[in-house]
């Protein structure tokens, strides 16, 4: 029993994993849970931090515990994402570069709040005075999250688009902030699956109107809405939607959208809500499948609130039109193309108001440099998915988490152990997870399951079915991929996280995800400028103009639109480039259980986190590699100072300079640091030794300069007062000579 405890507290205490005797996936599942079940839900990896969500706050993020961490080394307090935010900042202003901080990990982990605390810790200890512009990119989060978060049956608070925000300083202050934004999940605002519900900002408007703003809307209660109802979960338990309503109205206060704006944007909303509630019935005065709308006074309202033509809104959402040459060809819609015109309608409105709020924010608060500045910027993108149907979105957000992890062994495994090559490093090739099969398999050209996709889309007469047999055809020998036994319309993708059956149905329809040409002219017709601008840059694209030859007359050609897949592609290659420009810190989130319960601690979940991410592999990597490598002329600027008696010669090579400063600090020892052909190589934990020796000998060096000059200033007081002594004593002297 006493043996227990004593081992038990040994994990307790046991702050980085890379202190473990011994090295299995059981030994760190072990350390990890005993951590938890004490409250310390945060673990080192070296500088990498494993953070497991409690699914409860703690009170560990005040302002006092940010001094605690303001300007430490990691290592010196217990783990915290706070001092992987003081490294990361102080790392910017020491070195001048660029900082990333990437947080991974699966849907309902705790990404999005391990985001937030690191700017609320960044926006503290930053050293500007001008409270305004912080605040404002503070208040951009609350924004973003009431129009981009929803619940799902994994997280109430799940993140359904991705998100790179980098912060910019001169000089250690914020100066600016610019946030890009990735995939925003489009489905959501027309279908929700059962317990799930549509965008957070629907509820909390319905929910924090008045009877009087209701009626000014023509709005009702949540419940009457298809959009909002379909998921049977119109409200979160412990989630106030109305307080959440209340903040965000501050929020675009503080940000300082105006009167017009905002109004714009609860019409936005409203004409959203009523679309979804537009009915379509069929006509008995044919035999086909014609129809008409059933639902006038839902027309009316969307007509007012967005300043449009109610005939022309009527016509878009009932018929056709084509345009080819001097021909315009007008066509009737079945009901099924009425549901799915209207169902566009509603996406692109709440899309482009999205897109519009993001560029609006990065207007507000990102203002170009005058001189050079230096960026920290905070990757929170969706985590892993596997639902009981995965479709085309979980695709998308299943290939973006295997760039990502790309990334993370690229960063960690290949081009570490590359560079130790390189610079003739003594090491032993450790072997690690990679998923550049799996990502070629999707991404690759030709055969790729993208470029298949987008193929198919280019074809008039492609299905859905086409697709799924030339993916089988291509990829039936792939390991990473497999057809079902069971004739159907899935197929199997074996990513770095499991096992993913996708469904097929509609891939081609959310791969074009097209707009009706008189749709987007119907709302460019908007009187309101606003609605106006949104669709603007979308006419530009979808609508060139073109000069007939023959009749003089501009007339519109359908242009070739970029695929959803490829525009995400693009975005995610230009992401994965941006970061290869910064230094790279990594926060690790797990989610502990599947229920969302606090404190509950499942080994199983856990564990399959621990093997899919790779934990064991970068503990190995991180314990017996360098992962802080330093040329030889910035270590000897930096260190220089620790070599206090001995002196350096001309004749030195700059790696002899370097092993003299090293070896003042510790014997030659490949334990804590090796010597390269360009660079040093440490430990972690021995840069920090260094970095507290050298501010040690410059805090000595400081206090004797000091005390030289406080000397200094007392000989010069006491000279002039000897001097003012000797004159008195030589005019008193004179004096008396006088007076004899």
């Amino acid at each position: 029993m006493g043996d227990t405890n004593k081992d038990e507290n040994a994990e307790e205490s046991m702050e980085d994993l890379i202190t473990l005797s011994t090295l299995n996936h059981q030994t760190i599942l072990s350390t990890l849970q005993t951590r938890y079940n004490n409250k310390l839900i945060y673990t080192y990896i070296g500088s990498i931090l494993v953070a497991i969500n409690p699914y409860k706050i703690f009170n560990i993020y005040g302002k006092d515990v940010v001094k605690k961490y303001e300007g430490c080394p990691i290592g010196q307090q217990p783990p915290h994402l706070f001092a992987i935010g003081s490294v990361c900042y102080e790392k910017m202003l020491r070195d001048w570069e660029n900082q990333v901080v990437l947080i991974s990990g699966e849907s309902g982990s705790g990404k999005t709040e391990s985001c937030k605390l690191i700017m609320q810790y960044v926006a503290l200890v930053n050293r500007n005075n001008d409270n305004l512009i912080t605040e404002q990119i503070l208040e951009g989060n609350p924004l973003l999250e009431s129009f981009g978060n929803a619940k799902t049956i994994r997280n109430d608070n799940s993140s359904r688009f991705g998100k790179y925000i980098e912060l910019f300083f001169q000089s250690g202050s914020i100066c600016g902030a610019r946030t890009a934004e990735y995939l925003l999940e489009r489905s959501r605002i027309v279908k929700q699956p059962d317990d799930e519900r549509n965008y957070h900002v629907f509820y909390e408007m319905l929910s924090a109107m008045t009877l009087e703003e209701k009626k000014e809307y023509g709005l009702q209660d949540a419940p009457q809405y298809f959009y909002l109802n379909q998921g049977n979960s119109c409200t979160i338990p412990g989630r106030n939607d109305t307080e959440n309503f209340r903040a965000l109205t501050e929020a675009m206060d503080v940000l300082g959208f105006s009167r017009t704006e905002k109004k714009t944007i609860q019409s936005i909303l409203a004409s959203v809500l009523h679309l979804g509630n537009i009915y379509f019935c069929k006509t008995n005065q044919t035999d086909y499948d014609m129809m008409q709308l059933g639902s006038d006074a839902e027309i009316k309202w969307i007509s007012y609130l967005l300043e449009l033509s109610p005939d022309w809104l009527k016509s878009s959402l009932t018929t056709k039109v084509m345009e080819a040459r001097d021909e315009r060809l007008v066509t009737p819609f079945t009901i099924a193309q009425a549901q799915d015109a209207r169902d566009a309608i509603a996406k692109a409105l709440y899309c482009r108001l999205f897109t519009w709020l993001v560029e609006r924010i990065n207007q507000i608060v990102y203002r170009s440099p005058r001189e050079k500045v230096t960026s920290m910027a905070l990757l929170d993108i969706f985590g892993f998915e596997d639902i009981s149907l995965n479709s085309f979105e979980q695709l998308c957000i299943n290939y973006a988490n295997e760039t990502l992890q790309s990334f993370f062994n690229e960063c960690i495994f290949l081009m570490e152990q590359k560079e130790y090559k390189k610079e003739r490093i003594n090491w032993s090739q450790i072997d690690f997870p990679n998923n550049q099969e799996l990502i070629c398999l999707i991404s690759s050209k030709p055969s790729g399951i993208f470029h298949i996709l987008d193929d198919e889309c280019n074809f008039p007469r492609a299905s859905d079915k086409s697709f799924l047999e030339k993916c089988h055809y291509e990829h039936s020998m792939s390991c990473n991929y497999e057809k079902p036994r069971m004739s159907s319309m899935e197929f199997i993708i074996y990513h770095y996280a499991g096992k993913v059956t996708y469904n097929a149905r509609s891939f081609l329809e959310k791969n074009k995800d097209t707009l009706q040409s008189d749709v987007v002219e119907l709302l460019c017709e908007s009187k309101n400028s606003i609605i106006c601008q949104m669709f603007e840059d979308m006419r530009g694209r979808l609508l060139p103009k073109t000069l007939s030859k023959n009749t003089g007359r501009y007339v519109t050609m359908k242009p070739k639109t970029p695929t959803v897949s490829a525009q995400f592609n693009e975005s995610l290659a230009s992401l994965v480039y941006t970061m290869k420009q910064c230094n790279p810190y990594f926060v690790r989130c797990i989610k502990p259980n599947n229920t969302k319960s606090p404190m509950l601690f499942k080994s199983e979940t856990v564990m399959e986190q621990l093997k899919y991410s790779g934990i064991l592999q970068t503990i190995n990597i991180r314990k017996w590699g360098y992962p802080v490598r330093i040329r030889f002329p910035i270590f000897i600027d930096r260190y220089k100072c620790l070599i206090r008696r001995q002196k350096i010669r001309k004749s030195d090579l700059p790696s002899d300079i370097c092993r003299k400063i090293l070896l003042t600090q510790h014997p030659d020892n490949e334990s804590k640091y090796q010597v390269g052909a360009t660079k040093v190589f440490l430990k972690e934990a021995f840069e920090q030794h260094l970095e507290k020796a050298s501010r040690s000998v410059q805090d000595e060096a400081i206090l004797s300069i000091q005390r030289t000059v406080r000397a200094f200033i007392v000989r010069k007081k006491f000279t002039r007062t000897i001097r003012s002594a000797t004159n008195i004593q030589s005019a008193i002297r004179a004096w008396k000579v006088s007076k004899v």
